[in-house]
């Protein structure tokens, strides 16, 4: 009733894929230096792996114009779906154990878990040639991933281009294949083309993200225009700065007089000027003949007759 072996429960290519994949992460892990390069070990493999084993697929495809009813389910691509299976576990697994802050939620522990149960329905369904087929898309992960291990690899226009024509052009040119030629390649089932349609907006936001660095990267590299006035317009860099200190000073030199002005109203001296001018003349009155003397020592003298007095009032109002 039990007698199951295991190469019926796990399907040997998985197996052996596993086994290779973790024995390979551990001999390339102490060539990295750093645990984002370890991190894209097990991805360059796999994903370097996926775009040769989609190749003759995919030229077939070109060949017969989008056409896939030549193209049919065989060991290699039944082989090829178990072994990509296998990199999901084995990512997740090495992750945990040995670069857990590289494995994000959506891009890795979503990402992969769903992708294992696509695998084993297209297995399940007889349609592994179809998976095999989309397995071109991984040319654009593996320019990230042997970007990651070595960054003069690095090329955003080749990975940009790359994801444009396989994860967003091939991507719809595939889902109206797998709808239109349902009849002959899926038995009338729409659940290829279902998935890739679900699959299309993820890929569309990645994609989305990839410009906007691209943007972003262009901005911070463009460079500053020159304003005029700067240092290198003036042969003397100290006149520039004192030009600079002069401007920032005079806003505050004005909000200084403001508050004078305003304090000399709230202290009323305005009125004790003129009261200052009414004890002048008082004083004037009362002195002797000899006043003039006096005046002239204490700094009081009488204006010229037919000239009008000058008060301390009417010079500070005239200076205001």
């Amino acid at each position: 009733m039990f007698d199951v072996s295991i190469e019926d429960a796990i399907p040997p290519a998985f197996l052996y894929s596993f086994l290779a994949l973790i024995v390979a992460y551990h001999i390339f892990a102490p060539l990295c230096s750093t645990v984002k390069q370890r991190s894209w070990i097990l991805t360059t493999i796999s994903s370097a792996a996926m775009s040769l084993s989609s190749l003759p697929l995919f030229f077939h495809y070109i060949s017969s114009r989008g056409d896939l009813r030549g193209i049919k389910s065989t060991f290699w691509t039944e082989s090829t779906g178990r072994f990509f299976q296998a990199y999901l576990i084995a990512d997740l697994l090495m992750g945990v154990t040995y670069y857990r802050s590289k494995v994000n939620l959506l891009t890795g522990w979503i990402h992969h878990t769903i992708y294992i149960f696509i695998v084993e329905y297209a297995c399940r369904m007889g349609w592994s040639h179809l998976f095999t087929l989309c397995a071109v898309m991984e040319v654009p992960t593996f320019v990230l991933a042997i970007a990651s291990l070595n960054s003069r690899f690095r090329s955003d226009l080749i990975f940009a281009l790359s994801f444009f024509a396989t994860r967003i052009v091939l991507h719809v040119s595939l889902c109206a294949s797998m709808v239109v030629s349902r009849h002959n390649v899926t038995n009338d089932s729409y659940g290829p083309g279902v998935i890739m349609t679900c699959v299309f907006p993820l890929h569309a936001f990645w994609f989305y993200g990839c410009l906007k660095g691209f943007v972003k990267r262009a901005k911070s590299a463009k460079p500053q225009p020159v304003k005029q006035g700067t240092v290198t317009a003036s042969p003397n860099p100290s006149g520039f700065t004192s030009l600079r200190a002069r401007s920032w000073m005079l806003p505050r030199r004005r909000g200084s007089l403001r508050q004078a002005v305003r304090a000399w109203d709230r202290l009323e001296l305005r009125k004790a000027a003129g009261r200052f001018g009414d004890v002048q003349r008082r004083l004037r009155a009362s002195l002797p003949a000899a006043r003039e003397q006096v005046y002239a020592y204490v700094g009081l003298e009488r204006p010229p007759t037919g000239e009008p007095q000058r008060t301390g009032a009417v010079k500070t109002e005239s200076s205001l």
